[in-house]
């Protein structure tokens, strides 16, 4: 990190850190600015959460995820070994809060201290916007517990967005369009 000479594995644990909470920071941001949250919607239209709604974004949004990182890569000098690191330690989460499993209760409780589980992001999945913009973590569930948007676990009474649940908006051609409706 730049000014700051730590060594390799404590300034490798710093950034991944850092990374993972502009990744907080881009998510919550992506709710909150209508431009944002007209790409984002693409992951929220999703009527059935599963592992592929990890990897269903708009392809702009996806270019602009990078953006956001790459600030923080540059303006705190993150180490390269951290900036690698980063991506393979949040994917598996990524997917795994995204997999349609129920952890026993409990198991859910203690995971979701630490990282975030399937039960803990479902409620982000929820129609009910309130619900939704919660639980924006990815990796570490310690930024939502510390900025105030945690919701405990619970099943919402619907998943998706309102007006996007038509068969036409499920196709590529409409997820295309989701940001332009």
């Amino acid at each position: 990190m730049q000014g700051v000479e730590l060594p390799a594995t404590p300034a490798c644990i710093a950034g991944v850190i850092l990374l993972d909470l502009t990744d907080y920071l881009r998510h919550r941001l992506s709710h909150a600015v209508p431009l944002l949250w007209n790409l984002h919607r693409v992951h929220h239209s999703d009527l059935a959460v599963d592992v592929t709604t990890s990897l269903r974004n708009h392809p702009i949004e996806i270019l602009l995820r990078p953006l956001f990182l790459g600030v923080t890569i540059i303006a705190f000098g993150i180490a390269p070994l951290a900036v690698l690191l980063q991506p393979l330690v949040q994917l598996p989460i990524l997917v795994f809060q995204h997999a349609n499993v129920r952890l026993p209760p409990a198991l859910d409780r203690v995971l979701a201290w630490a990282i975030v589980t399937p039960g803990m992001h479902l409620v982000h999945h929820s129609r009910m916007r309130p619900e939704a913009d919660s639980n924006y973590s990815t990796f570490l569930t310690l930024w939502d517990r510390l900025f105030g948007s945690f919701r405990p676990t619970r099943a919402p009474d619907a998943i998706g967005i309102d007006g996007f649940d038509q068969p036409r908006n499920q196709t590529l051609l409409g997820l295309l369009a989701t940001p332009f409706q």
